[in-house]
């Protein structure tokens, strides 16, 4: 009678036919192990090259007018501003770089805001004064890629330092003095924004009244031209108006109260803060701004009955209403000037004007 079981034949066969199938497995899940950090290293070093790009723009744009120096290919510095300083204060701040590491620092203080770069530089841009050209490139692998075929990302920026910069191309451009997004609530910085926007309807207003002095004899491609600056000169409110919620929506919520000797604020502080922010953010047509409606948000009895300060947020509350008195202003011009250009035979289309936008 045959006995149950395995012979030494039969186990060694069946070992070769488990070894002969595990190579290719094991070779199978390696690659695919290599693929998936692969592609996690490539979306890490884009990641990192933006979060370090954004870094730099913030700070350089903002650097004091002639501060920009470069000591070296790897050191760099300029000036900028705190909130409340004076112009002889402003403070120093500077990037080492030591590969791969990139440093930031600034009061006495430094930041290693990358490990992972592989060539850094900082050049002025041969096309104009106060544009510098950043050239960067990150290089990082994950476990299970080989020595040497770690994924790069390469990138450069153009960033324009605003001071040095502004005469030439931007005219609108006003100091927001503070690096760190703090606003000063008796600071000149709104103001700045609502004299921009008596600019852009000055600006707007002279092609308009040169158009209407002569406008019978104006070509059809100057008539093209007042009307297309016309249009711009609102889409030029409507992105100020942008602009200016998201600064809102980054106040520091410090500049709306007195802040305790630990400079810290209480969570419901914050959330009060916030809720004002949202409430000004969101009034997104002319009819739906009010003041009532902001000091209300503050919570309880709103601004009066806490320690909320209101100086900041009046402020941009104050600049936002100009936005859109500006806005009402050009659209007003708009149809003056499509009556006009009517009667000479040249007619084009205002539909595309949210008038509710503008109170009318």
């Amino acid at each position: 009678m045959r006995k149950n079981g395995m012979t030494l034949i039969e186990l060694m066969v069946a070992f070769f036919i488990l070894a002969v199938l595990s190579v290719p497995m094991y070779f199978l899940l390696k690659e695919s192990a290599n693929k998936r950090a692969l592609v996690a290293s490539r979306d890490f070093v884009k990641q990192e090259a933006n979060k370090v790009l954004k870094i730099l723009e913030s700070d350089l744009s903002q650097a004091r007018k002639g501060t920009f120096k470069q000591a070296s290919d790897d050191v760099i510095s300029i000036k900028v501003r705190k909130s409340g300083s004076k112009k002889e204060e402003d403070v120093a701040l500077s990037y080492l770089y030591v590969k791969p590491d990139l440093i930031r620092r600034f009061e006495g203080k430094q930041w290693v805001i990358c490990r992972n770069v592989e060539e850094f530089g900082v050049a002025p841009a041969i096309d104009g004064v106060g544009r510098l050209v950043v050239s960067l490139k990150v290089k990082a692998g994950f476990d299970g890629i080989k020595e040497g075929e770690e994924p790069e990302y390469s990138q450069e920026k153009l960033i324009v330092m605003h001071e040095d910069s502004s005469e030439e191309l931007d005219k609108y451009w006003r100091d927001v003095g503070d690096v760190s997004k703090f606003f000063a609530t008796q600071g000149s910085i709104m103001a700045g924004v609502k004299a921009d926007a008596k600019q852009l309807v000055q600006d707007f207003s002279s092609e308009w009244s040169a158009a209407g002095a002569d406008i019978s004899n104006m070509t059809i491609g100057q008539l093209q031209k007042v009307k297309d600056d016309l249009f711009k000169g609102l889409k030029d409110v409507e992105t100020s108006i942008t602009k200016l919620d998201k600064d809102i929506l980054e106040l520091d919520s410090k500049a709306m109260f007195d802040v305790g000797c630990d400079g810290k604020l209480s969570d419901s502080e914050k959330d009060r803060a916030n809720a004002v922010k949202q409430a000004l953010a969101n009034m997104t047509e002319k009819g739906d701004l009010s003041w009532e409606k902001v000091v209300s948000a503050g919570g309880g009895g709103g601004f009066l009955s806490s320690n909320m300060k209101t100086g900041a947020i009046k402020e941009f509350y104050n600049a936002k209403a100009q936005l859109f008195n500006s806005g009402q202003e050009i659209v007003n011009q708009i149809d003056d000037f499509k009556k006009m250009s009517s009667e000479g035979g040249f007619e084009f289309e205002t539909s595309e004007i949210n008038r509710g936008k503008w109170g009318l």
